[in-house]
């Protein structure tokens, strides 16, 4: 039972975590200390939840270098899979700005999770693999610049829900 417990503690932090990275990330433009914060305590939170699965319920002790390792590659896929959903969720607040961040967070993301989980492929496969995400990665911010920079989105920056009054209109 203690054992389904942490589990599923990992996983409230993990997803808050993740949560409040995506906030701080894709809204920081707008008020730079408030979700500078909430971005610190996201990466915090996902952190801990990293290591709490490492030590705890996968019992495995780490050397310094292995920490180390633990510690930038969580961080660095936190912040990526957070501007990936961040920029997701907020196109409209700020197209140009998340025109960048989607790719640049799959890009980011993929070789954490990679290097994270050591997959080992032959070098032809792995030169491959990350051709194709940084071309599929390349893609998607052309047509993403391109959909930001039309007259449809047209408005000034903060989109929708910066413009709400208390009573939600």
């Amino acid at each position: 039972m203690k054992n389904m417990i942490y589990k599923y503690l990992v996983y409230v932090i993990y997803f808050l975590g993740i949560g409040m990275t995506s906030s701080g990330i894709v809204l920081m433009p707008f008020n730079a200390v408030r979700y500078s914060i909430i971005l610190i305590i996201g990466l915090s939170l996902f952190l801990a939840g990293s290591i709490f699965n490492e030590i705890v319920i996968n019992h495995h002790k780490m050397t310094a270098a292995e920490s180390v390792k633990l510690i930038t590659l969580s961080l660095t896929l936190a912040l990526g899979i957070g501007m990936i959903s961040g920029g997701i969720s907020h196109f409209k607040e700020s197209p140009i700005y998340v025109a960048y961040l989607i790719p640049m967070g799959i890009v980011i993301s993929f070789i954490s999770f990679m290097l994270k989980n050591n997959f080992k492929l032959p070098k032809k496969e792995q030169m491959m693999m990350y051709a194709g995400v940084v071309g599929a990665a390349s893609i998607l911010f052309i047509v993403l610049f391109f959909a930001a920079s039309s007259s449809s989105m047209d408005m000034p920056p903060g989109g929708d829900i910066f413009k709400m009054d208390m009573s939600g209109h």
